[in-house]
Parts: structure tokens; C-alpha cells; sequence
């Protein structure tokens, strides 16, 4: 048993290896990109909020293109039925019912070429190489468009996107509408670096009353700290550099292992492991183990998502996969909590020990609730206005959703306290279950 988990935890870590050795092509604002053999009539490439002046740069190599027939696409009317566009917001509904639908999108208002293909863009053994300024300030959705039928297309794509800094007139590679979000990142990890603090204290100055759990606890908020320092330092690296591989590839991997952990803690609190009870029923591993394998598959897609970004054929799967999963494990993480704190009060009747009875249900049943509003704030309410609100407003919603994690982090900890007020586990209780 022991070896087959050591051999699915290793099959993981090799196969996010992977995934990380091609991590620069799709977190950053300097982009290398391979379409191979591909068909479809729109490819999206990036999306970028631009400022004034904001530039687009793409150069194409090693073209290829062919027929069904096998044949050399040379026709001269159908190569320029080929090309490099962008879009600004108002053309965002057609970009998604296109790339939706996999249809032709030329002809739709709000489109303007960067450059379509002729015999000597595709012919040209260097490369060729286009550059535009953006002078109106919005959202710009860059994409590449094949409306030749029967046709597939196989080329290098490098892509650059920027604003200019107005202070030093040097390349501002982040996108304008998260110009604020390196500053927000270190704000929130000098919080839970101030929270860490005061929880390991609490847990040194408490050593008597201290659990397995709390120490699960303290890793998971060193955890969230490293993730959040690690997402900061790479957002600012794209600012300056316009790619950050090396912290991209520490926040990612840090983001795993605290989701991991995040779920772990989350269902030994709400089976009471070690906080109420030493030893974890039948059903509430086999409930741990559903739960971390949704949450596996959902960090994965998110993984995925980040890496090889819209342009991957399976970009709409994993997108799909990552929210319906991740949804999914949030309900399996709160439903079994109110089940569980209608036996609390039967496991906790020890003689003299009634009011430690009442407590022990107030508790469990305050971290239901604090556990069922954080998830319906963060996987229903924050999707909502994502759906619904402009993209000028995503960066609050990312504020918003950090704030309802941190809010929740503190609200749990609190309830669970290493101190005698809180020591909810009496030592008969302990004795009783272990004997069993």
C-alpha cells in the first residue's frame, strides 16, 4: 500500500517536472510559442490591457503550410485568409463565439489585422517580423486567424506585449489593469507573515495544549506565505524583464502543496483528528482521499492552464475540468461537517463534562458556517462577478477573493486556539478511543 502511494506521489512530481520545463512559453509577456499541424480557424494567443502608448510585437519562423491534399498552400487569395490580429473589448464576444464554435471570424467589427500572409511572410528564411503601437487604452485580445479551409499551419511565434513606463520610458511588460498587483501580493504576505508570527508563539507558549493538527496548521500558513512572496516576485519580474521562469515555477509549485494541504487540514478539522478524536474513522479516510484526488486533478488543470495558456488545443477542457473539480471538492470538504457535529455531543459525554459537551458543538458547528460562507464566496459569488463584471474589475475581485481567504484563515485559527480555553479533547476521551 505504502509503495503504491510512494509510486503515484513520485508519477505526480515527475509529471509537474514536465509541465515546468515549459513554463516561459505561457507565464509571461515575452512569449515563444509552436503551433503545430493545427487547423483551427482561431487561435488565441494573448490577452493584454494595454496603456498609452502600448506596442505589439510578433515575429513568425519556420512556416508551414499545407492542404489536405498534402499539398503546398501557395494560392495567394487564400493565404490572406491567414494572419495576425487583435480586438479590443467591444470585440470580445465575437472572439468567444468563435473560439467556441471554431469558426471564421474576419469580417466581424473591431478586428484589425497586425499583418495577414503573403508569399513573402511565409517564404522568408529569416522570419518575418511585425511591430504596432496601441493608442487607445483598453483590453486587446491577440489572435491568429486561419479562415482557408482544409488547411493547417505549422510556425515559431514570438511574441512580445508592453506599455511604456512613463517615469523611465523603459518596457512595462505587466498588463495595465494589474499594474497594482506585485504591491497587493507583498501587502497580503507581510499580513500572513504577521499572523504566522503570532500563531507560532501561540503555539510555543502553549505546548501543553498542542495538537498534530496545529503544527499541519502552522505549515500550511508558511506555506500560503512562500506562495504569495513567491506569485509577488514573479509579477514583478514580468513587470521589469517580461518573464519570470524561476519564481513561476516556485509560486506553482508552492500553490500545489498549499492546496493540498489546505484540503488535508480542512478534513482532518472537520473529522476532529487530534483536535476531538486520535484516530480517523473508516469513512473519514476514504472521504480525505476522494478530496485530495479532486484537488490533485484540479491544481493540475490550473497547472496547465498557466503553463501552456489559450493557445493549447485542450485549453477549454482543462479550464472546464479545473472549476466543475475544484467546485466539486469544496462540497465534499463542507457537506459531511454538519453530519459530524451532530455526534459531537454523544462522543464527548464524559461524566462532569457537559459543558465541554455544549462548547465542542459550538465550535464545530461555528466552523460549518465559516466553512460553507467561504465557500460560497470564493467559488460561486467571486465566479459570478468575474462572468458578469468587466475585466477593469478583476484585480478587485483578486483582492476581494485573497481578503475572504485570509478573513477565513484567521476565523478557523481562532476557533481552534492552542490554549486551555481551548483544549477541547479531554484526556479520558483520548485514552478511551486509542484503547479501542
Amino acid at each position: 500500500m505504502h509503495e503504491e502511494l510512494r509510486v503515484h506521489i513520485f508519477s505526480i512530481i515527475f509529471f509537474l517536472l514536465v509541465i515546468f520545463s515549459h513554463l516561459r512559453t505561457a507565464e509571461s509577456e515575452i512569449q515563444s510559442i509552436r503551433i503545430s499541424s493545427d487547423e483551427r480557424p482561431i487561435i488565441l494567443l494573448q490577452d493584454f490591457g494595454f496603456d498609452d502608448p502600448g506596442h505589439i510585437s510578433i515575429s513568425i519562423s519556420s512556416v508551414s503550410i499545407i492542404t489536405t491534399a498534402n499539398k503546398s498552400l501557395i494560392t495567394p487569395t487564400k493565404l490572406s485568409f491567414m494572419g495576425f490580429f487583435y480586438g479590443p473589448s467591444p470585440a470580445r464576444q465575437a472572439i468567444k463565439l468563435a473560439l467556441l464554435e471554431n469558426t471564421c471570424i474576419l469580417g466581424s467589427p473591431f478586428i484589425f489585422p497586425i499583418f495577414t500572409f503573403d508569399k513573402h511572410v511565409v517564404s522568408s528564411k529569416p522570419g518575418f517580423k511585425k511591430s504596432i503601437l496601441v493608442t487607445i487604452p483598453d483590453l486587446y485580445h491577440i489572435f491568429f486567424v486561419n479562415c482557408a479551409r482544409n488547411s493547417s499551419i505549422s510556425m515559431k511565434i514570438d511574441l512580445e506585449t508592453y506599455n511604456i513606463d512613463q517615469k523611465n520610458g523603459l518596457p512595462d511588460y505587466l498588463d495595465e489593469h494589474f499594474a497594482n498587483l506585485p504591491t497587493t501580493l507583498f501587502v497580503f504576505s507581510l499580513l500572513y507573515s504577521i499572523f504566522l508570527f503570532v500563531w507560532t508563539y501561540a503555539c510555543n507558549q502553549n505546548k501543553h495544549f498542542l495538537n498534530k493538527v496545529h503544527i499541519l496548521m502552522t505549515v500550511l500558513l508558511f506555506l500560503k506565505l512562500l506562495e504569495l512572496i513567491c506569485h509577488a516576485n514573479a509579477q514583478h519580474s514580468i513587470r521589469l524583464k517580461g518573464s519570470s521562469e524561476i519564481w513561476n515555477i516556485l509560486w506553482l509549485g508552492f500553490y500545489f502543496a498549499r492546496n493540498m494541504l489546505f484540503v488535508f487540514v480542512v478534513m482532518l478539522i472537520r473529522a476532529g483528528w487530534s483536535i476531538f478524536r486520535p484516530c480517523l474513522q473508516n469513512i473519514d479516510r476514504y472521504m480525505i482521499c476522494m478530496a485530495m484526488a479532486l484537488q490533485i486533478t484540479s491544481s493540475v488543470c490550473f497547472i496547465l492552464i498557466r503553463v501552456f495558456g489559450p493557445t493549447s488545443r485542450r485549453y477549454k477542457e482543462w479550464v472546464i475540468t479545473y472549476y466543475s473539480v475544484d467546485f466539486l471538492c469544496c462540497i465534499l470538504m463542507a457537506l459531511p461537517v454538519s453530519k459530524f457535529v451532530e455526534h459531537v455531543g454523544v462522543k464527548t459525554k464524559v461524566e462532569g463534562k457537559e459543558c465541554k459537551r455544549m462548547v465542542h458543538k459550538r465550535v464545530f458547528g461555528n466552523f460549518a458556517v465559516a466553512l460553507y460562507v467561504y465557500v460560497g464566496l470564493t467559488r460561486f459569488v467571486i465566479f459570478v462577478m468575474r462572468a458578469v463584471t468587466s475585466y477593469n474589475f478583476w484585480v478587485l475581485t483578486i483582492v476581494l477573493e485573497m481578503t475572504i481567504e485570509l478573513v477565513f484563515y484567521v476565523v478557523v485559527y481562532m476557533m481552534f486556539w492552542p490554549n486551555e480555553r481551548y483544549d477541547y479533547v479531554a484526556p479520558e476521551i483520548r485514552d478511551e478511543e486509542l484503547a479501542n
